[in-house]
């Protein structure tokens, strides 16, 4: 059996676990410009708003104080993201982490009967120690699985187990094609148009038509609605990503370097904790620019340039260095930029990192004190919220319009 758990409403959630005056009300989460919705409370989906919905077309009902809106709080997400899978693995014999709010739970092994039982504990152990919600539902494959966790939050239930044919035929009946794994929007309309409305109907069509009408998805999908194990997810079982980036785009355009440096400077040491998080180091630094695109009266640009390591490393200060260094190459006076973003590239296991030939042994012990200072860093800096240490080069006085937590001035905390 697989299990599919799901927080619901996870950066709404999040952020009633800072404020839980925002509990019961309608609250939505904007994406990084504040330019569209990209999360929504229960209340908020009540009341009409749709997932991807422009901001200044809830403006009135936000200034009304009928909607809630917030903007995007990444690292507060991500710290309890990791949080929450750490739940997870208590429970599981093998985890594949999907995405920061959603994981599939391999329970190889567990006998069927214990498994609502599992649900329930996971569940509730998110509740009491992170107040983040989470729906499970459990089935003989991932689609199914996936099916069950939303049929589970339409119903208000915590948790769903999947057993038997007649009860999955049951589920799919109620459950709109739209609603199934891999369908987008785009193809159930063309589905519709088959006389396919439902998951059900879709379970119901004859492989051979499904392979010819939708190749092999479209297969795998049917097959996984009957039981099959056939989405292996390669990609997530991949402890080391290719790549990692971090970008934003400004409220405004900005010409200011300073301010410019510092943002290098935050998105440098967040792909370094996410770089140190998955057991990598990177041989490859780059930072782009990008002006306005729909300034064309200013011309377009968009100057870029990466730093290659002799050694790779995951060392926040080594990879700020670099990105500054690379900022300070590209940086076009009197050109005002729209976005920035930084990126690592070539990444390696950090235990297959070998100190070079020609390192002296105090070179050696002191990249050894660094690991250990970044990882102590790290554990600090766990917590939800703005982190507690980081480097100076990421401090600066703010940008009109712009607040994400960094700015403004710093006053360490107390002893």
């Amino acid at each position: 059996m697989v299990g599919l758990a799901d927080c619901n409403n996870f950066f709404v959630s999040c952020e009633r676990t800072l404020n839980p005056a925002l509990e019961n009300r309608a609250v939505v989460v904007l994406s990084n410009n504040d330019g569209c919705v990209v999360a929504r409370s229960n209340e908020a989906k009540r009341a009409g708003i749709k997932m991807g919905q422009p901001a200044f077309q809830i403006k009135d009902r936000i200034r009304s104080g009928e909607i809630i809106a917030l903007s995007g709080n990444h690292l507060l997400y991500r710290a309890i993201s990791l949080k929450v899978h750490d739940i997870f693995r208590r429970y599981a014999p093998m985890t594949l982490d999907y995405s920061v709010d959603e994981a599939f739970l391999l329970m190889d092994g567990i006998p069927d009967s214990q498994l609502r039982a599992i649900g329930e504990a996971i569940a509730a152990n998110c509740w009491d120690e992170l107040h983040i919600p989470v729906t499970i539902g459990f089935a003989p494959s991932k689609t199914l699985a996936k099916i069950v966790s939303e049929s589970c939050k339409k119903r208000g239930r915590r948790v769903g187990v999947l057993l038997d044919a007649e009860n999955a035929r049951e589920v799919m009946q109620k459950m709109s094609i739209s609603d199934l794994w891999g369908i987008g929007r785009r193809l159930s309309k063309r589905l519709y148009t088959c006389g396919i409305y439902t998951i059900a109907d879709f379970a119901d069509k004859d492989l051979g038509w499904i392979r010819a009408t939708l190749g092999i998805n479209g297969e795998r999908s049917w097959r996984e609605l009957h039981g099959e194990h056939c989405i292996e997810l390669n990609h997530v079982q991949a402890s080391l990503q290719d790549s990692i980036s971090e970008s934003r785009t400004f409220p405004e355009d900005v010409d200011d370097y300073d301010y410019l440096r510092a943002r290098i400077a935050i998105y440098a040491s967040d792909c370094s904790k996410k770089l140190r998080a998955m057991g990598g180091a990177c041989r490859l630094v780059g930072v782009v620019l990008e002006t306005n695109r729909f300034h064309t009266e200013r011309g377009i640009a968009r100057p870029e340039g990466s730093v290659r390591f002799d050694v790779p490393t995951c060392d926040t200060v080594n990879i700020n260095h670099a990105a500054i260094t690379i900022l300070d190459r590209i940086f076009i006076p009197d050109v005002a930029f729209k976005r920035a973003g930084v990126w690592l590239g070539d990444i390696v296991p950090s235990q297959s990192v070998v100190p070079s030939l020609f390192d002296s042994p105090e070179a050696i012990q002191e990249k050894t004190m660094r690991t250990h200072l970044m990882k102590a860093i790290d554990s600090i800096n766990l917590g939800p919220g703005m982190p507690v240490l980081r480097l100076a080069s990421q401090i600066t006085q703010g940008h009109p319009g712009h607040n994400d937590g960094y700015s403004s001035s710093f006053q360490a905390p107390g002893k």
